[in-house]
């Protein structure tokens, strides 16, 4: 008997078959059981129902209850390997390095032989990235995209490259991402910010106008662009494209900060005033 059958069968077909049985002797026996039998499946399946309830917060936007329903399933101690792993996404995403790479440290320990690895090696390679050790982290994806091709591995790859210097290796693998999806707004980005820093700029440009368009709802495209147009000579453009960058979210993923986009308006505001 499988794995799988096996739980269908301890887990619903026996209780059913018990519960017929007792109300079949009295009404309310089959009664008892079925509450009993419902408060146990809701204690076994709380990890499930906690990741549900976290996934709902953070897709609202409310980071803090997200964690704190992620933490929930996580210390139940029946929380899978999605969900752990999604738990240490976001604590990284909230800037709490130490807790994801704990967690990340032991899924990665445990899980050597499991088909999800992959996954949790892309998010520690984020905790890497995060700790200043970009090479690591850069070479740990490259080792995952061999044989787990994803766009998130692609455009995590596609910027750590970039952060590590190596602009020729960056845009051979952003064009491989770019054949791979050239939909997603965060390849389309990487491909566009490695052209600006190869001094690219007509095939930049080719990027981030159609980029543009897409409305992308990170604060990255809008402040690269500015770079590019900058460097074209159209200050004024550039600088309403930093303004733009300011309108949305910066996390602790971000590959920029606040600081920086407020940085580059001070001054091209300066410079728009001395032309």
């Amino acid at each position: 008997m499988s794995g799988a059958l096996k739980k269908i069968l301890v887990r619903f077909i026996l209780p059913v078959v018990v519960i017929v049985i007792l109300g079949r002797i009295n009404a309310w026996y089959a009664v008892a059981a079925f509450i009993v039998y419902a408060a146990l499946m809701l204690w076994f399946s709380r990890a499930f129902i906690y990741s549900i309830l976290g996934t709902r917060n953070y897709g609202l936007g409310n980071m803090d209850k997200a964690i704190e329903w992620f933490a929930k399933a996580y210390d139940s101690k029946r929380a899978g390997i999605q969900t752990s792993t999604s738990y240490a996404y976001i604590l990284l995403k909230n800037g709490d390095v130490k807790k994801s790479e704990e967690i990340l440290q032991k899924l990665l320990k445990d899980n050597q032989s499991s088909p999800d690895l992959p996954k949790i090696k892309s998010n520690m390679a984020l905790v890497l990235w995060k700790k200043g050790k970009v090479d690591e982290a850069a070479a740990m994806l490259e080792e995952v995209i061999k044989t787990y091709k994803t766009t998130s591995i692609y455009g995590s790859l596609g910027y750590l490259l970039i952060a590590a210097g190596d602009l020729d290796r960056a845009l051979k693998l952003n064009l491989e991402a770019y054949e791979y999806n050239s939909e997603d707004k965060i390849i389309l980005d990487n491909l566009g910010q490695n052209y600006l820093l190869l001094g690219m700029y007509d095939k930049a440009e080719e990027i981030y106008k159609p980029l543009m368009e897409k409305k992308p709802a990170f604060p990255e495209p809008y402040f690269n662009y500015g770079l590019l147009l900058e460097k074209l000579g159209n200050a004024e453009v550039a600088l309403g494209m930093f303004k733009k960058a300011l309108e949305y979210k910066f996390t602790y993923l971000s590959t920029i900060s606040r600081q920086d986009v407020e940085a580059k308006i001070r001054q091209l505001g300066d410079d728009s005033e001395a032309l």
